[in-house]
């Protein structure tokens, strides 16, 4: 894609902006550059709007293709969108989807200008499709000429927001991954990596919304004629997860088979043999199905060096709490009933 500094001296020549070379290194430096110190950008910082630079970069590409200049200069339609209920296995698809072919596909995962758009809650709906969009044009903008497919792996959250994407791409397809219930409790909040809490709210992905629960979990206590004071983190957890799965529910009962479900067990294969091929709709050859099973012997979450990826739902099964057991069954059993009428198989 365009570097930072290229898509900065884009938008200073369609929009004439007028810098120095000094001002220039430096917007550049506090635009581009991870942890810059905010008292070293004071003096450079620039606001843009985004419609305005999607407009202008619209027409640039338009007089580059015109003109034959553009060197390969293209944008990537998205080819497929993955949304997950967390930690089952969403990490293993976006991996997949880049090994299959890396030269290829461009895979975004949980990118922020991605998580952004799809935050965004404007009561505008034309304005929350129109951004996405953008965003979407934006990040899909390439010169190499290999690259012909752009995949996005949303965060956890996002899956509340697939009915914005749905009308946004209505023809593109997207899948929703999901896993047994009781195992996607004890991958958030199994006890002994929890260690001794001593009363503090355990640093999972699931309770983070828990002093600000949203309206969508607040409705789902009420219809469990539970208070949300009375929820315990695993209550509380099992019903963040839930609003996730009815929320892709919604979507795939309205998306005319453009999203599916894929359950975590068998993943590996159901993306070779399936989703990939028939759902995606991309040729996997043997190369591409080598590379796949390659990446999948790897744990997809490992930051540091490469661990071997270890089959453990049955350790889950086994050493779930009572706790964790009844707040599945009693927020998770329904959704993940009826995600196995939309799941791939």
């Amino acid at each position: 894609g365009i570097e930072c500094q290229t898509f900065v001296l884009l938008y200073i020549y369609v929009t004439s902006y007028s810098f120095d070379v000094g001002d220039l290194t430096e917007t550049c430096h506090c635009l581009c550059t991870p942890k810059v110190s905010a008292s070293k950008c004071d003096n450079n910082l620039v606001t843009m709007d985004l419609a305005t630079v999607v407009q202008k970069t619209r027409e640039y590409d338009k007089i580059m293709e015109m003109r034959h200049v553009n060197d390969g200069l293209h944008t990537i339609p998205p080819s497929g969108f993955v949304f997950h209920e967390s930690r089952v296995g969403s990490t293993l698809v976006a991996n997949s989807l880049t090994a299959m072919d890396p030269a290829a596909h461009r895979v975004y995962s949980e990118s922020h200008p991605m998580n952004d758009a799809l935050k965004e809650n404007s009561s505008d709906m034309d304005a929350n499709i129109q951004l996405l969009r953008d965003v979407v044009y934006l990040m899909g903008r390439t010169s190499s000429a290999e690259e012909n497919q752009l995949f996005f792996k949303v965060s956890s959250v996002g899956s509340k927001r697939i009915h914005f994407m749905q009308k946004a791409f209505p023809t593109v397809p997207w899948i929703f991954v999901y896993r047994d219930p009781v195992q996607t409790m004890m991958s958030h909040l199994d006890p002994s990596k929890l260690g001794n809490l001593r009363g503090k709210t355990p640093q999972a992905v699931c309770l983070r919304g828990k002093s600000h629960p949203p309206k969508d979990l607040i409705r789902l206590a009420m219809d469990h004629d539970v208070s949300l004071d009375e929820l315990s983190y695993e209550e509380f957890c099992a019903a963040h997860l839930a609003t996730l799965c009815e929320s892709a529910l919604k979507g795939m009962k309205k998306s005319n088979g453009k999203g599916v479900a894929v359950e975590y067990d068998g993943l590996v294969e159901k993306l070779i043999q399936t989703v990939i091929p028939q759902h995606f709709g991309l040729d996997v050859d043997d190369a591409a199905r080598e590379r796949i099973r390659n990446v999948a012997k790897t744990y997809s979450k490992s930051k540091t060096e490469n661990r071997d990826w270890v089959e453990d739902s049955k350790t889950k099964d086994v050493g779930s709490t009572p706790k964790i057991r009844k707040a599945s069954d009693t927020f998770l059993d329904e959704s993940y009933k009826e995600l196995g009428k939309f799941s791939i198989k």
